[in-house]
């Protein structure tokens, strides 16, 4: 299957506009929450990939998540999700989703991976640089830390990532030569 981001993408984003338009985006949120969390389960994954169940008792299965928003519209999602054997990227749709809310929100979430942990100064100079790219958002900076990447940083945000760090560029130039 392909990546699950790249299969939830289109899913989120036409979730994201149906939710949007009834005002319930909190209420879809938390029904894909909800979902994300049955699917989860194992004995529910093994009944959803059990090849000998019908797509009808699987919706069924998944319609018993108590949802808050149009029932007719929920299982008309699921059906889709069972039909396309789209069910695993169910936790992607709904981080995608939650995204989306986000950005509405004017909020860019962003993690910058380094080295080393950064300092105050650097975190002020890295968030100051992420709020110019970013005009108009407010940034939500995470941080992690990664010994691998030798030095320099790894910024991460949705589709986006820059990466600024020593091993990217070794990696980088090891491909060139190659070709």
């Amino acid at each position: 299957m392909a990546d699950l981001i790249t299969v939830a993408r289109p899913y989120a984003e036409a979730l994201y506009g149906l939710a949007k338009e009834s005002g319930q985006e909190q209420a879809w949120a938390d029904a894909l929450q909800a979902l994300a969390a049955m699917i989860a389960d194992v004995q529910a994954q093994a009944f959803l990939t059990d090849p000998e169940r019908a797509d009808a008792e699987k919706v069924s299965l998944l319609s018993a998540v108590p949802v808050a928003v149009d029932v007719k519209a929920w299982k008309a999602f699921l059906a889709l999700l069972i039909h396309n054997d789209r069910w695993p990227a169910t936790a992607e749709i709904g981080t995608l989703f939650a995204d989306a809310m986000r950005r509405a929100e004017g909020v860019v979430d962003v993690l910058v991976t380094s080295a080393i942990a950064l300092d105050a100064g650097q975190k002020t100079a890295v968030q100051s640089a992420l709020e110019r790219r970013f005009a108009g958002h407010k940034v939500a900076f995470r941080e992690a830390v990664d010994a691998a990447l030798i030095g320099g940083l790894v910024i991460h945000t949705g589709d986006l990532t820059i990466d600024a760090s020593v091993r990217g560029q070794v990696q980088q130039l090891a491909r060139t030569l190659r070709s």
